[in-house]
This record gives structure tokens, C-alpha cells and sequence, in this order.
């Protein structure tokens, strides 16, 4: 507990003091003011024992707030201050200042009656993703004479799981994606044989196995029931998270990891939608995280569970040990979207050696962002030798870019290079397009 003295104290003191000053022409108001004071004092001491003994272990001050949040998004919550001591206390809650979050509380004393609790309210925004404390607290409350402000620290314990900000999510915008996406790429299958996949219940036929009599069914029906399967049409779609160096850069604002977090979350929701099984690495010098496809009701929630606290971190990304983990552990063909970026010629020559080995097994979609700033630079005129530099570099790497990436249009991979703001509409429109032609 810390005390200090109150603006009431204050005031009488100040009055004290004032009332001293007649003393220059009003001799009594010396003696009358060093009484005072000494009154003052003996009051604040009986004070501030009286409070401290009436409230010690007898206050509690606790947060209710989400355990799930979105990042750059206010949560409301609550915090409740518990008093179990005997006397009335005004109380004021003061959250402790942390970097990336925000916290608004109640700025009203608040009044807290005898063995009763109070809930004040509570608004957090966190600027970051990932699993985050949000740290201590203190409860500052006047009580008895209100002489004493008094201090108690208090240590709440509570964290924020602080979840990706999927703009389409939170706009809807995804509803009409998933009205184009009906009748695209789930058809009755047109192959020969059994399939593996249930359709429907069906009368049964001459023809029919005896393997394939639904017996529960035949015993409600009456008669003989068969199961009547279809060729599976669903399709697995992985998503390959570049989480390596060249992540740490921002585009329009928003880190480049959290665009492609956005897309990829919005890609996997729509693709669930088409009971295709959807599946995650997110790699960069070694494998990070790793989902099995699959689409379960709970697949999304799983997807972004294992990268809602991912940070690129400083370190080479290792596409040789993505593309052989997925090989291992995806065998099947499927459709695999690579998150990242080319900027250099180490990072090209190694991402095209590797996806093109991809190319063989599975279709990759190789998603890449413009940077908006690199044209601006390569078209600027040069005022001087350092802009000369700057416009021929810009230049150099405007033309490496469109070379690699035309590379590797030609050993097989899909490319999607659009602005940060198109990046969700196009790689939609590339599944799309996979799924409308049977591409896999």
C-alpha cells in the first residue's frame, strides 16, 4: 500500500496557511493556526491507521476481459472491485501503461459501499497478435476521513489471445464470395466405379451388391434399402506460411505476414465451404507450424489457433524443407498456395529450384505482394546521384522480379502478384478458376 495525502488534506493545509498569514495583523491567528495544524496532523495520523487496519485484506480488484480479442479491434470488459471491510471507500482504477495496447478505463470516483463490489467499465485494443499479458493494475480510493489517498497495487493475471484482423471476416464480404463459389467444383462425378463418399438412400435394385443394403433403413422401410455413394470430388488445399525474414516488412500499414494471414484465413474459410480438406505449414529456416487437411467443423478454428501468434523472425527461409515436409506428409496432389516474397536473387534462385520440384506432385499458386513504393521510385526522376542509385536499383529489381516470376509460370506454378488491397479477391479468383476447370 502507498498513501499520500489527499487534495482534502491539501485544501486545509492551504486554509491553515492562509489564515496564519492574519497573524500580521491579527496576533491570535498564529496560535490558532499552529493548533490547527497540530489537529490536522493527529487527524491524518488516526486516519490513516484507522483506514489502513479497516481495509487491509479486505479489498480485491479483479478484470473481466475476453480471453479472445482481435488485433487493432476495442474488447469491452469490466473490472469489479471487491470491498469486504466495514467502512465506504471511493475508488478510481489505473491500469499500468504497455507498449501496443490501449486501455480506457472508468475516470470517475466511484463509490463502494460497505461489503458490496462494483463493476466499472473497461475498453482494450491491442496493436499486436499472439498470446498477450495484460499486465497489473492499481486501485486508488479514499476512505474514512478522505484525508489519505490511498494505493494498492494489484496483479490481475489475465491474457489476451489477440487473433489476426480478417478484414473480409469482419465486413462480410465473404457471404458474396460464397455465392460464386456454389456450383463451382462440387458436381456429381461422371467417372466409373463405387465411389467412397454417401450420397443418398435408394430403393434396392437387382443389380445391387448385397454389401450395399442399409439394414437399419431396410427395417424402418419395410423393404430392401441400399446406400448409394459418389465418386469424392473434394479437393486438398494447403497453405504454405513464409514466415522467414522478408516478412518484417509493412505494406500500406499492416506487417506483410498479416495481409497473408488475412488472405490465407479468408482462402481456407471459402475453400471449407466447399468441403474441401484444407491444411497449413507455416515454415521458415525449419517448420513451425503444421495442420493436417482436413474439414472438420473445427477446421478453421484449428487453422488459425496454430497462427494467430506467429512473428517472422530474422532468418533464411528454408523452401527445400517446406516442399519436402509437404511431400512427406501430403503425398496426394493437391492444390498448395505459398505465402512470400522475391526480393533478391538468393531467395528466387532457391524458391524456383524448390517449387518446381513442388510442380511435379502438386499446383502451387505462388502469392507475392506489390510493394507499392518500388514503381514509384523506378519512375521518379533523378534529382541527384543518390536518387540515380535508388531509381537504378529499383529498376534492376522491377525487371529480376518479372523474370523470376516468369520462370516460374513456365515449370508450372500459378501466380498471383496484385496489390495488398486486391490480394484477397485475386487469390479467390485463382481458386476459382482451378476449381471451374479441374485443374487437379
Amino acid at each position: 500500500m502507498i498513501a499520500y495525502p489527499s487534495p482534502r488534506a491539501a485544501a486545509i493545509g492551504l486554509g491553515l496557511v492562509l489564515f496564519a498569514v492574519l497573524g500580521y495583523w491579527w496576533p491570535q491567528a498564529f496560535m490558532l493556526a499552529r493548533l490547527g495544524a497540530a489537529l490536522l496532523v493527529l487527524l491524518m495520523i488516526l486516519d490513516l491507521w484507522f483506514s489502513a487496519r479497516s481495509l487491509y485484506g479486505k479489498l480485491s480488484l479483479s478484470r473481466d476481459f475476453p480471453h479472445n480479442t482481435t488485433v487493432a479491434r476495442p474488447r469491452k470488459g469490466w473490472h469489479r472491485i471487491d470491498n469486504r471491510s466495514r467502512i465506504r471507500i471511493r475508488a478510481r482504477v489505473y491500469e499500468d501503461s504497455l507498449p501496443q495496447i490501449e486501455k480506457l478505463c472508468e475516470t470517475a470516483w466511484k463509490a463502494v459501499p460497505p461489503r458490496s463490489s462494483q463493476r466499472l467499465p473497461l475498453s482494450i485494443t491491442i496493436q499486436r497478435r499472439g498470446e498477450v499479458p495484460l499486465g497489473g493494475a492499481s486501485l486508488r480510493l479514499f476512505a474514512g476521513l478522505g484525508l489519505w489517498v490511498l494505493q494498492y497495487r494489484f496483479e490481475p493475471g489475465n491474457t489476451a489471445k489477440v487473433y489476426p484482423l480478417i478484414e473480409e471476416l469482419v465486413r462480410g464480404d465473404l457471404f458474396a464470395h460464397r455465392r460464386r463459389l456454389y456450383g463451382v467444383g462440387q458436381h456429381q462425378s461422371k467417372k466409373f466405379g463405387r465411389g467412397t463418399e454417401f450420397d443418398q438412400l435408394r430403393e434396392y435394385s437387382p443389380d445391387d451388391e448385397y454389401r450395399m443394403i442399409n439394414w437399419k433403413a431396410t427395417a424402418r422401410a419395410g423393404k430392401p434399402v441400399v446406400n448409394q455413394y459418389q465418386v469424392e470430388q473434394s479437393r486438398d488445399l494447403m497453405l504454405l506460411l513464409d514466415t522467414g525474414r522478408l516478412m518484417h516488412s509493412e505494406i500500406g500499414g499492416r506487417p506483410r505476414l498479416d495481409r497473408y494471414l488475412d488472405a490465407a484465413v479468408h482462402l481456407a474459410y471459402l475453400a471449407l465451404n466447399q468441403r474441401d480438406r484444407v491444411g497449413l505449414i507455416a515454415f521458415d529456416a525449419e517448420v513451425r507450424r503444421f495442420v493436417a487437411p482436413g474439414h472438420r467443423p473445427r477446421q478453421l478454428d484449428d487453422l488459425i489457433d496454430a497462427v494467430f501468434d506467429l512473428e517472422p523472425r530474422f532468418v533464411e527461409s528454408d523452401y527445400g524443407r517446406a516442399v519436402t515436409t509437404l511431400k512427406h506428409r501430403q503425398p496426394k496432389r493437391g492444390l498448395a498456395v505459398l505465402f512470400t516474397d522475391l526480393v533478391d536473387s538468393i531467395s528466387s534462385k532457391a524458391a524456383v529450384a524448390h517449387l518446381s520440384r513442388l510442380a511435379r506432385t502438386h499446383l502451387p499458386v505462388i502469392c507475392i505482394l506489390d510493394d507499392p513504393q518500388i514503381p514509384l521510385l523506378a519512375a521518379a526522376e533523378a534529382q541527384s546521384v543518390d536518387d540515380a542509385y535508388v531509381k537504378a536499383a529499383a529498376e534492376k529489381f522491377i525487371s529480376e522480379k518479372r523474370r523470376t516470376l516468369q520462370l516460374l509460370r513456365t515449370r508450372g506454378c500459378l501466380i498471383v502478384n496484385v496489390a495488398a488491397e486486391r490480394l484477397n479477391a485475386a487469390l479467390v479468383n485463382q481458386y476459382l478458376e482451378v476449381k471451374a476447370r479441374n485443374m487437379l
